[in-house]
């Protein structure tokens, strides 16, 4: 009697298990496809700008006919680029599915031990200036944001530790195909996957998947490389272009700048984590904890950047930076977290490193080229957390995070629509004047340029004449390029006063 009882309530627990899991899936489902419609609204709210006018009319063609030689090994990224500047089902559908499968990832690659809330929380927490020149820029989403998606996989696909040919394979075909996008990215991935490979090696793991890893990052460097614009002189993308003697004013300026200073909350959020792993919470652990980033916090809310600020000041930050890395290394070697998740936490930040580290010595270097340290930044930081008393499965957590989610996503398809609106606004008033005969013509400036890149090229300028081109408008037409202002409140104003 007491095993068929026993035998009943195995299979209630059995059932109830069964029915938690059912529900999880299906909440993950329908977050995921929440997160996907986000994406495919903003697609549709992005504005051609800067490149992409370039890239969706005869120039781009060109490029293409040319085999993008001379002008870049991006060869992957440049196709891609084309494809959404020229279709707008094809932008809808790359663009949703790259960035959605970026937080799906995330989570993925942190043994879904994160709910994909955060994972999209982080992801939306953004720097604007890194966002405005990604997710809000056609040609920047192209490179950066595909070469994110392709490199996760790859990270993903890797940390299976198996042999399986099939998973050999594409992780071969894979880190080929990644290697066509951005530069840093070709030669850190090299880096990375000889770095994994020895490591593995040394703990007796599986090495055919960084074996292949290496392998395809080898032909893809090579088939980058092999492109004539990195061996011409005077070409910003030439070998001759890097300079070991701007390694010192780089490092205390744009590079920290862009790596550190502005990623000012993902510090914050790192202070909290070392307090809350360390033992001894004393004040003097504390101050050094906080310090270094509430600095950065503040320097961020006021706006400072490193123009602003004497060679003394920048020395200091740097010895800021200097403390608080030195400060996290140590409290990660001494908490009582597994020794994988330590692993996994100092190999996620020393990959953030190696992706931006040869911009100390070549050009151009600006906050696109942060996206993928960023979001490994963000993966080791939550590596770091699970191990707190931060309960991330609470209800009340995820309730503030998803209405944090919820207030930034309406929030960005506040702006984005605004400047959909005002944008075909403005290009209308512009044709009909044109059509009118005037040959100067007023151009305002959308409400929020912040969320793009060169939504305004000033007139004259490449950027510019691309924008005239790409809306039939005649290169002679001088435009009066003025701050953006709603003739309704002017008038409302005016009536007040």
């Amino acid at each position: 009697m007491e095993t068929t009882n026993n035998v009943g309530v195995g299979s209630r627990v059995t059932k109830e298990r069964k029915k938690r899991i059912r529900k999880g899936a299906q909440s993950n489902f329908f977050t995921l496809l929440t997160i996907f419609i986000f994406y495919l609204v903003i697609a549709w709210l992005l504005i051609l700008s800067g490149d992409d006018w370039a890239w969706g009319g005869d120039i781009g063609q060109a490029r293409l006919d040319n085999h993008f030689d001379a002008y870049n090994g991006r060869y992957f990224g440049n196709i891609i680029e084309m494809i959404i500047t020229r279709n707008l089902f094809a932008r809808l559908l790359i663009y949703s599915i790259v960035n959605t499968g970026t937080v799906f990832l995330i989570r993925e690659i942190l043994n879904r031990k994160v709910a994909y809330v955060y994972c999209f929380l982080l992801i939306l927490l953004l720097p604007v200036s890194f966002y405005s020149q990604t997710y809000g820029w056609l040609a920047g989403f192209a490179n950066y944001n595909t070469s994110t998606f392709l490199f996760l996989l790859i990270i993903y696909l890797v940390q299976k530790n198996r042999d399986s040919i099939f998973l050999c394979v594409s992780i071969l075909v894979l880190a080929l195909l990644t290697q066509l996008f951005i530069e840093n990215l070709t030669i850190a991935s090299i880096l990375i996957a000889g770095i994994g490979l020895i490591t593995a090696i040394m703990l007796n793991e599986q090495i055919l998947p960084y074996i292949s890893w290496l392998a395809g990052a080898v032909v893809g460097a090579f088939i980058m490389f092999s492109n004539s614009a990195y061996h011409m002189e005077n070409n910003m993308r030439g070998f001759s272009n890097a300079d070991l003697h701007t390694f010192n004013s780089t490092l205390l300026t744009e590079w920290s700048e862009l790596y550190v200073k502005q990623n000012a909350l993902l510090l914050v959020l790192f202070s909290i984590a070392m307090y809350l792993l360390s033992k001894n919470k004393t004040l003097e652990k504390s101050l050094l904890f906080f310090i270094p980033s509430g600095y950065f916090m503040l320097r961020y809310l006021f706006n400072i950047s490193w123009q602003q600020q004497p060679m003394v000041v920048l020395v200091f930050e740097l010895l800021l930076i200097i403390t608080f890395l030195g400060t996290l290394i140590v409290v990660i070697s001494q908490s009582q977290i597994p020794f994988s998740s330590k692993r996994r936490s100092f190999s996620y930040i020393i990959i953030s490193l190696l992706l931006i580290a040869p911009f100390l010595i070549v050009t151009p270097y600006g906050p696109r080229n942060i996206l993928t340290s960023y979001v490994f930044l963000g993966l080791a930081l939550f590596e770091l957390l699970r191990y707190t008393k931060i309960d991330f499965t609470s209800r009340w957590s995820k309730k503030i995070a998803l209405i944090l989610v919820a207030c930034l996503a309406l929030f960005f398809l506040d702006l984005h629509g605004i400047n959909k609106f005002e944008d075909s606004q403005r290009i209308a008033q512009l044709k009909q004047e044109v059509n009118s005969g005037e040959e100067e013509v007023e151009l305002k400036r959308l409400p929020y340029e912040f969320i793009g890149h060169d939504l305004t090229p000033p007139d004259g300028s490449v950027q510019g004449d691309r924008q005239k081109m790409h809306h039939n408008i005649s290169l002679d037409t001088r435009f009066n390029i003025v701050n953006y202002h709603d003739s309704s409140l002017d008038k409302l104003l005016e009536n007040e006063q």
